[in-house]
């Protein structure tokens, strides 16, 4: 995985990452419609590999693209644990 993190320039730059498996995955925002009220959307695109040619994107809310967030850390602190579960103190 590249450990870079590139479009750290500003809120409106996407953030990009490639992982182990050779995806990229780039977040970044949507604004749809124009006028008083544009919908706002985080966007997540998750792009092709050399064995899957196909990719994927998705339009998210920022209440879901929190919740996503979340469940992300939440599972990632579970790969940290060792084998036995989390260490008692």
């Amino acid at each position: 995985m590249d450990a870079t993190i590139s479009g750290t320039d500003g809120a409106g730059s996407p953030l990009g990452l490639r992982t182990t498996c050779g995806r990229d995955i780039r977040v970044g925002h949507l604004i749809l419609g124009g006028g008083y009220r544009p919908a706002r959307r985080v966007s997540l695109g998750i792009g092709a590999t050399a064995t899957a040619q196909s990719g994927t994107w998705a339009g998210l809310t920022a209440a879901e693209a929190r919740w996503l967030a979340a469940a992300l850390l939440a599972q990632a602190a579970t790969c940290d644990e060792p084998e036995g579960g989390p260490a008692t103190q």
